[in-house]
């Protein structure tokens, strides 16, 4: 985490995208608190090495249909 929020800070015209997946395998009701925990963690995690929270979404930006398995996605895009 501290080296992308290094790369962060040196590139203000950068956000940070944080995309989760659960796990494809099963329907435990516990897969979306799991996803969201994980997504919180980086999210925490980034912030506490200095990225402003402003510059941190979270959500669905990747492609539904690829299966991530437990993942969380750290995408970078320019700022509006």
């Amino acid at each position: 985490m501290s080296e992308i929020a290094r790369y962060i800070k040196k590139n203000p015209s950068l956000e940070i995208g944080l995309d989760g997946s659960m796990d494809p395998r099963g329907a435990d009701p516990r897969n979306p608190d799991l996803c969201s925990r994980r997504v919180r963690a980086i999210r925490d995690a980034l912030v506490e090495d200095g990225v402003p929270s402003s510059r941190i979404q979270m959500g669905a930006f990747g492609d539904a249909h690829l299966v991530q398995d437990r993942r969380v996605a750290v995408l970078l895009c320019t700022a509006n």
